[in-house]
């Protein structure tokens, strides 16, 4: 799996030209000032962040049959902090946008990419191929992001970002199930679809709605981790749906 997964890097930055961020990048629609806050919501729009991870926690905590092994929780854990941070380096780099805030917002979402993509591979191809993966992998997220940081090259980062997304459905579509409930996983990869709509849209949306785009970018993106989630703690093993669907020998 790794060694899969080194080739597509390979061959992805070998076959693309170098990629560079927008000068306009941190243009805002909305750049208002409420209540001393610059930017005020494109900054209060990520407590929906802080709110997904801390019902993450509650619900996760409390529903030990979520999980068939012990490093899943650990994935998962990581997948909450994440989503924590995220508001926080989202909120950090709002107030004073610009390429070095910037680095704070994006070095977390790695995080929760990478733990996404383990699981889901955890869940869909082997537990085994999911556990060795997790760490490498956020490793490989952070590294995209100091990358981008210090070359100013976004491939490798735009890599990590869009092929975690196009992984997951294309796992979930082509491997069997471990898990019930898989259907649940669609919303993550829809309200992601709408996150993007609305960051690419941020100034068409502004010239109707005086927030812009970027607030809802937040929320949705906020909507779909809290779909995975709900998926992860209404979910059962295969096995265990199929032995209750068993008929039950009765003695007379």
């Amino acid at each position: 799996m790794i060694a899969v997964g080194a080739v597509v890097v390979t061959a992805f930055l070998t076959l693309v030209p170098p990629v560079y961020l927008n000068p306009f990048y941190h243009s805002f629609a909305d750049n208002r000032t409420r209540l001393g806050v610059p930017n005020f919501w494109n900054v209060l729009s990520n407590v929906a962040f802080l709110l997904a991870a801390f019902w993450g926690v509650g619900a996760l905590l409390s529903r030990s049959a979520a999980f068939t092994e012990p490093w899943e929780r650990v994935a998962y854990a990581t997948l909450l902090i994440g989503t924590a941070a995220v508001a926080a380096g989202s909120s950090y780099y709002h107030l004073h946008p610009d390429n070095q805030t910037l680095f704070w917002d994006r070095l977390p979402m790695t995080v929760v990419f990478m733990s996404l993509v383990a699981t889901t591979i955890g869940e869909r191809i082997s537990m085994q191929a999911g556990k060795w993966s997790l760490v490498p992998l956020i490793l490989l997220g952070v590294v995209s992001v100091l990358v981008w940081r210090s070359t100013g090259d976004l491939r490798l980062y735009g890599l990590i970002q869009f092929g975690s997304m196009l992984l997951i459905p294309v796992l979930v579509i082509t491997c069997p199930l471990h898990y019930s409930g898989s259907e649940r996983l669609w919303f993550l990869v829809i309200f992601y679809g709408l996150a993007k709509v609305a960051e690419l849209l941020d100034h068409e949306i502004g010239a109707v709605i005086a927030t812009g785009g970027h607030p809802w970018k937040h929320l949705a993106a906020a909507c779909a981790i809290f779909c995975y989630l709900d998926a992860v703690v209404h979910r059962i093993p295969v096995s265990q749906a199929t032995s209750s669907l068993r008929p039950q020998l009765v003695l007379e």
